[in-house]
């Protein structure tokens, strides 16, 4: 079975089954790879936060990002 194809069977799933599949898989995920995914997310957050301090223009407003998200999400 392609992935697509069990992604498209698992999406098919009741909402509780989907929801308990995928505790088990993240429960299966390595500490090792969490950690270092954390660690990258952390070194991003970092990295835009003074990306915001050196030009504080391109914050956006909580209205601002929800509009942008309204738009990108009807394009797709």
């Amino acid at each position: 079975m392609s992935t697509a194809a069990l992604t498209q069977a698992l999406l098919g799933l009741p909402t509780a089954v989907r929801v308990a599949l995928v505790d088990k898989l993240y429960a299966s995920v390595p500490e090792d790879w969490q950690r270092e995914v954390d660690e990258a997310w952390l070194k991003e957050a970092e990295r835009r936060s003074a990306e915001m301090d050196a030009d504080p223009s391109i914050v956006l407003s909580y209205e601002e990002l929800m509009t942008r998200l309204e738009i990108n999400r009807r394009k797709a």
